[in-house]
């Protein structure tokens, strides 16, 4: 098969299969998903990446009762399937694109520190090129994005993406321009304890090891944005503004982008460029300072205020006080503090579990910086964990059948994407070998809500993040749940409602 192209189609015909007249166990769903001989290879023992060993195709070792759904007491109501909030954006409105190929990754990988005095043991972390395929991850970039965009290849597909984006923004149905300049915004929050004064990552620590944007994923949307989109070298910005990018990411991504500009938070030096703080302040939250006492407003890094559009390459994991983060939980580090700890009371706490209470990710996401500037939505699920400094975690739910999730997702729509890592990750981490309670408790989703239909604001509160008064859209994107864990089928794919559509793209090596 030609993993240059979305398998869309492809995939749609055995989806159908599954879904027949005839009612089928989830027993025999599963065994048939892990088991058909169908072309686009969902079993992994026929999967053979360079260098990576095969692994035979087996089912996964958590008993079918134990492969949970409703995970609290009333969540019937709560986590009701395909009941869609909102109203869905895109191309191809509520599209959300799932790339799952299992041999981007390494099942072998160790992703251990080392000891110093440790005789005849390697470094081996989840980021190297050993570890994470960079040939597989361009094509399932490229599939991902021609997929979102409903298109065949990729030079139509950005010349798409930018005039959509452009009209979208009142801009008119234009295209890229030469000189606009392009933010590439990573998740480096282990960067803060995780390297030395030369930005060398420390490798007795387990923090650099945490799950964050892969470097893989970096180059190739680089290789998308300058040899197929067009874009100059000179016109891109990338890295963590608040933190820094790792000396051997930077050695990989100067070796074939010498010109792009690579952030650091700790002044222009190692081939770095300084990232500096807006003159005002460009995001106000609306809680007025009732539930942030500290926060108020802020301002944010030059580097996106000075960006005509934004790529926010996010990690999908957990968060122990948000539950998950995902793509707009990433801003944190776009605000200019030291820290965005004055933000946290703003999200699911002890004091806000449940529905209801005013969410800081919903200003975040409404946001004309952080909020309207993003191109796309990228979510990098190649490696994904339970807490923002957690190591990877094999995931036990089918396809994955204790692998690394080894997936990405991309949409249009900033709610359906989340919406649809949250289903991920609230299926997974319910699992009894590695059950997270900051994942599955009520209320993770409760920003998702709340920015899907406005109807679910909490009493007194008007989302209004731009300093002007003037409330957000009532729905910045759609918002449900998949039917089961097994099938993960949205409204859209069921036939049954206008609300997320996810196209299953499973590539082999």
């Amino acid at each position: 098969m030609n993993t240059d192209k979305p398998v869309t189609k492809r995939f749609a015909s055995c989806s159908s299969a599954v879904h027949g007249k005839n009612k089928i166990s989830r027993r025999k769903i599963l065994k048939g998903l892990l088991l058909a001989p169908v072309e686009i290879s969902l079993f992994l023992s026929s999967i053979k990446a360079q260098g990576f060993e095969k692994r035979p195709a087996r089912e996964s070792t958590i008993p079918e009762k134990n492969n949970p759904f409703i995970t609290d007491s009333g969540a019937e109501n709560i986590y009701a399937p395909n009941k869609p909030l909102g109203r869905a954006q895109g191309i191809v409105p509520g599209r959300v694109s799932w790339v799952w190929n299992p041999a981007s990754t390494n099942p072998d990988c160790a992703n251990k520190p080392i000891q110093g005095d440790t005789p005849g043991i390697n470094y081996d972390a989840w980021f190297m090129d050993k570890n994470t395929d960079q040939g597989i991850v361009d094509k399932m970039l490229i599939g991902g994005l021609c997929s979102m965009a409903g298109q065949e290849n990729a030079a139509e597909l950005w010349d798409t993406v930018f005039r959509y984006h452009n009209q979208k923004r009142g801009k008119g149905n234009v295209p890229y321009r030469s000189g606009e300049k392009i933010y590439l915004k990573l998740n480096r929050t282990s960067a803060s304890g995780g390297m030395d004064s030369g930005y060398r990552r420390l490798e007795d620590k387990p923090l650099p090891l945490a799950c964050e944007t892969s470097p893989q994923i970096v180059i190739s949307m680089m290789r998308q944005l300058v040899n197929v989109a067009g874009v100059p070298q000179e016109c891109i910005y990338v890295g963590d503004a608040m933190r820094n990018i790792y000396q051997d990411e930077y050695i990989k991504y100067f070796s074939e982008f010498p010109r792009v500009n690579y952030l650091s938070s700790s002044g222009a030096s190692h081939g770095r460029i300084s990232c500096i703080e807006s003159n005002k302040d460009l995001i106000f939250y609306s809680d007025n300072k009732t539930v942030m006492t500290g926060a108020g407003s802020d301002k944010i890094y030059t580097v996106l205020e000075d960006a005509e559009y934004l790529i926010n390459l996010a990690a999908m994991k957990g968060h122990g006080i948000a539950g998950i983060t995902l793509c707009v939980k990433n801003h944190f580090g776009t605000q200019s503090r030291r820290s965005a700890a004055h933000l946290h009371p703003g999200l699911r706490n002890s004091n806000s579990k449940g529905y209801g209470f005013y969410r800081v990710l919903v200003d975040m996401m409404g946001n004309k910086y952080t909020g309207d500037k993003n191109l796309f939505y990228i979510l990098d699920a190649l490696w994904s964990g339970s807490d923002w400094n957690g190591l990877p975690v094999k995931f036990l739910m089918p396809p994955f059948n204790n692998h690394w999730s080894s997936s990405l997702f991309l949409s249009l729509d900033p709610v359906a994407i989340e919406s649809v890592a949250y289903d991920f990750l609230r299926t997974e981490f319910s699992y009894p070998e590695h059950t997270v309670p900051h994942i599955i408790e009520p209320g993770v989703d409760d920003y998702l809500h709340q920015a899907a239909d406005s109807v679910n604001w909490p009493a007194g509160i008007v989302y209004a993040p731009n300093g002007d008064g003037v409330p957000i859209l009532k729905s910045l994107g759609v918002h449900e749940h998949w039917n089961n864990p097994v099938e993960k089928q949205y409204s859209k794919n069921l036939g049954t409602g206008e609300g997320i559509d996810l196209v299953k793209i499973f590539q082999s090596a």
